[in-house]
């Protein structure tokens, strides 16, 4: 008799040592009565909400990602655009130098803003994430050169370089553009709601803000080389084509940018939903934490009694008697 009330005691101990612990009923079937119907609705909601949340931080990781990216382009816009300008007004063949030796290297920082990659994906390359959305400044400003190599005005370089970036099979799209010309997936945000994130380099703005660039680099790659004049025309475009673009580039960045505030604005539903969730949970299976804790102490009680009389009948430490 003694061994079975020890035997109970110590399963009591068990499950009100995993009720205090887990906040939840040791034995579900009697807590839900037999019917676990509700109890799988919630925990199925439960692990969508979860899919959902983890969705959504990736989400919003590559969307900062990507607002990042465009501030890096923009700002080094901004910055050159003017400069440019300045060169040109100049017309100092040494001051236009420099200046197309910086376009030229914001020319390759501004293609490795749209060769960034966030969690192993590459953001501007479309369904292509497994690679980068273009080549490189160096690849591309070196066929750029070939392509404008007879070229001896301002006017014939930019015919040359718009050829290059917006014919249909160009320079650009055979050997610029290394993404898919599809848009990445939809991405579910929340049950029966969904993101169409279209971010491309070949998109037409930012070929702009590519070629924009690509002009006033050109000088740095020889192209004009003495005429003052039209190297000073061709920045003149160059900035203008900058300047201009900027609004776009803005545009762009406020669509992303409400994007990203449907995605925010999901994560909080999709919170309280399993705040929820997590109530209504509670109510069937959750264990009251100041009722285990007292009916522990009983049992602790029942257990020492019972070692007390049982360590006299058989000369047992509590140690050996709890094994």
């Amino acid at each position: 008799m003694i061994r079975r009330q020890t035997a109970g005691l110590k399963a009591d101990l068990t499950r009100l040592g995993t009720e205090l612990t887990t906040g939840r009923k040791h034995d579900l079937g009697k807590a839900l009565a037999g019917d676990f119907g509700p109890f799988a609705a919630i925990q199925r909601s439960l692990s969508s909400l979860a899919a959902y949340k983890t969705a959504n931080s990736e989400a919003s990781t590559m969307l900062a990602a990507a607002q990042l990216a465009l501030e890096n382009v923009q700002g080094s816009a901004q910055r050159l655009g003017p400069a440019l300008l300045t060169a040109s007004n100049a017309r100092n063949v040494t001051l236009i130098s420099a200046t197309s030796q910086d376009a030229r290297q914001t020319f390759s920082a501004v293609v490795s803003s749209f060769n960034a990659r966030v969690a192993d994906r590459t953001m501007f390359a479309g369904a292509a994430i497994d690679r980068p959305a273009l080549a490189s400044g160096e690849k591309m400003m070196a066929d750029l050169a070939t392509a404008t190599s007879g070229e001896t005005t301002a006017a014939g370089i930019i015919a040359a370089v718009d050829a290059w970036f917006d014919t249909p099979g160009g320079g650009f799209e055979t050997l610029g553009y290394l993404g898919s010309s599809t848009d990445i997936g939809p991405l579910l945000i929340a049950e029966g709601e969904s993101i169409e994130v279209s971010l491309r380099a070949d998109d037409t703005v930012f070929r702009e803000t590519l070629k924009s660039f690509a002009l006033a680099g050109l000088i740095a790659q020889g192209a004009l080389p003495g005429n003052a004049d039209e190297q000073a025309a061709l920045m003149a475009q160059a900035a203008e084509r900058m300047l201009t673009n900027d609004g776009d580039v803005t545009n762009m960045r406020a669509r992303l940018g409400a994007v990203e505030t449907r995605v925010e604005g999901a994560r909080a539903r999709n919170a309280a939903e399993a705040s929820a969730y997590e109530l209504a949970r509670a109510e069937l299976i959750g264990a009251d934490p100041y009722a285990a804790a007292t009916e522990l102490e009983a049992v602790y009680a029942q257990i020492e009694t019972l070692y007390t009389v049982t360590s006299r009948i058989a000369g047992l430490n509590f140690t050996d008697y709890m094994k």
